[in-house]
């Protein structure tokens, strides 16, 4: 049956008899050719044409069919795999057939990579379209053309049109490597609907930044949405644009870069903040006599409000504790990236924060990572998803999420009349000219004092 191994006594010579055991063998007959049998994924199913893949080994020799049958499991699986993957965006397509089509390209004709594309694309079309237009290639541009998605972009390239808003977030998410990340896409494209489902889907180049200030306004004011996550949505979409422009070699200035919302993280509420219960409850939790990744976790937000991907995918070498003011230097490294540039700080340590740190270190045992349990070196990833369910896990019961601690370090902060400046400075929210103004380590002096005012108040 399917699923099952073929075992069979192989004598060779003086050599003992042993037993060879392959998954996906299956002989239609005794001692006849053997085949490769094995189930096509379900999600695969309908692209693959098949439910059953059946391929002939071309031997009765069970040794050979043993290693033939692994190189061809080995192959279908990395071929199911690339199936898998999101087909490439037409704009990404269109790009690298129009920098194949290169100005001083000619064939022994004389004509340009164009020039031939072009024909290609004229020749194409139906009888009635050539004779209308009288074969210009204005015909082109006829809604009735005969042209693929790819191709009008293509098209658009060579005359010089910018793309649409949609194809630029498409080539965004292509750009970025991150298009299997469901969650940074879906992130993206929120952020093309919001500007679209009130603008349209236009070319790039005829957004006026007077309409893209509009919608920002609107987005607060008429559909209640936070000033953050307007903010995080027109930064979203004014990269994408960047890079269009950037890499599309276009001239025009980005329209929907150098806004400001008015009143930026004034709206942010204490839903998130904890209550003198929940306070309470909380401490009594980061004073137990435990070591562990989940509870130095916490004890690490608590007193630096830093997201829990920024905490788990530290390394030893980004903590000072020899320093005369201890801090961690939070920055990208090769498996986590930060959130924004501004994320990138220092941040002094105090209280919970520097005990969950040393602990820490006890736990990670010399390593390169602080937190080596939830790094995957293999997909060069840091676990946030699985930090956050654990920390999660053990807050449950006090009615909170691990994400609310970085509110509730901001609304202890503001409570020891600790300016905003700071606090931004503290959470990687934006950075001012603070750095410049006081230097580096002068201001992990004053940042330290500021943290040292809610040490007192807790």
């Amino acid at each position: 049956m399917l699923g099952n191994e073929v075992s069979q006594k192989v004598t060779q010579g003086r050599y003992l008899a042993m037993l060879v055991r392959m998954k996906y063998l299956h002989q239609k007959q005794p001692n006849g050719v053997y085949y490769f049998r094995k189930r096509v994924p379900g999600d695969l199913v309908e692209r693959v044409g098949k439910r059953l893949w059946m391929q002939s080994l071309k031997t009765s020799d069970l040794i050979k069919a043993q290693l033939a049958a692994k190189r061809l499991d080995r192959d279908l699986e990395a071929t199911w795999a690339k199936l898998r993957q999101p087909p490439e965006s037409p704009i990404v397509e269109a790009q690298r057939i129009y920098e194949a089509l290169t100005p001083d390209a000619a064939n022994p004709s004389g004509l340009s990579g164009t020039d031939i594309y072009l024909d290609c694309l004229e020749g194409k079309q139906p009888i009635e379209l050539v004779a209308e237009y009288e074969g210009s290639l204005r015909m082109l541009d006829d809604p009735s053309a005969n042209l693929s998605n790819t191709e009008k972009k293509v098209l658009d390239l060579i005359v010089g049109r910018s793309v649409t808003l949609s194809d630029a977030v498409a080539y965004y998410i292509e750009m970025s490597g991150k298009r299997n990340d469901r969650k940074f896409t879906q992130s993206v494209r929120q952020a093309l609907a919001f500007f679209v489902d009130a603008l349209g889907d236009r070319p790039i180049d005829q957004y006026k930044r007077r309409e893209v200030e509009e919608r920002l306004v609107s987005g607060v004011q008429s559909e209640g949405l936070k000033t953050a996550t307007v903010s995080r949505r027109l930064s979203t979409v004014k990269s994408a644009v960047n890079k269009a422009i950037l890499n599309l070699e276009y001239s025009f200035k980005n329209p929907f870069e150098k806004h400001t919302i008015p009143g930026l993280r004034d709206d942010e509420d204490s839903r998130s903040s904890l209550t003198a219960v929940q306070q309470a409850a909380l401490l009594a939790l980061l004073n137990k006599p435990e070591n562990s990744d989940t509870l130095n976790g916490l004890r690490i937000l608590f007193d630096t409000g830093m997201r829990v991907s920024e905490c788990v995918g530290l390394r030893i070498e980004d903590v000072h504790l020899e320093a005369d003011i201890p801090y961690i230097k939070l920055h990208r490294n090769p498996l986590r990236r930060l959130k924004t540039k501004q994320s990138q700080r220092s941040i002094p340590l105090i209280g919970y924060a520097l005990m969950g740190i040393k602990l820490q270190l006890e736990l990670s045992q010399g390593g390169e990572w602080l937190f080596p349990r939830y790094i995957d070196l293999e997909r060069e990833e840091v676990k946030n998803d699985g930090a956050s369910n654990a920390m999660n896990g053990r807050l449950k019961a006090l009615g909170f999420t691990c994400h609310c601690l970085r509110h509730n370090l901001k609304d202890r902060l503001r409570l020891a009349d600790v300016s905003m400046d700071h606090i931004r400075e503290l959470q990687g929210w934006s950075r001012s000219d603070q750095a410049s103004r006081y230097g580096e380590m002068s201001l992990l002096g004053v940042l330290h004092d500021k943290l040292k005012r809610i040490e007192i108040l807790s």
